[in-house]
């Protein structure tokens, strides 16, 4: 199951992903949606959601407003170390 958000209401291509994949993307529909979820899907969808958003957000207040690397191995690395000190933080260590 993958989770999207509103800005990737694109029935065609949900429709491609689904059939090629065999998943299902489960996608965050807007009130003016020509298809709507079914109330208690769209409550699953906004509970999965929040998660994800408040990981985000948890996760990029960590990073500094700049990420100075030379190299792209570098920027990666940079990246991994910030989303493992999130990781222990969560864990309370």
């Amino acid at each position: 199951m993958l989770y999207t958000d509103a800005g990737y209401a694109d029935y065609v291509a949900e429709d491609i992903f689904n059939e090629a994949s065999g998943s299902q993307q489960q996608t965050a529909r807007r009130k003016n949606s020509k298809r709507p979820h079914h109330p208690a899907q769209a409550f699953l969808l906004q509970y999965f959601r929040k998660g994800i958003e408040t990981c985000f957000s948890q996760l990029t207040a960590r990073f500094p407003k700049q990420i100075h690397a030379v190299t792209a191995a570098g920027f990666a690395l940079k990246i991994a170390l910030f989303i493992f000190a999130h990781t222990l933080s969560q864990a309370g260590l």
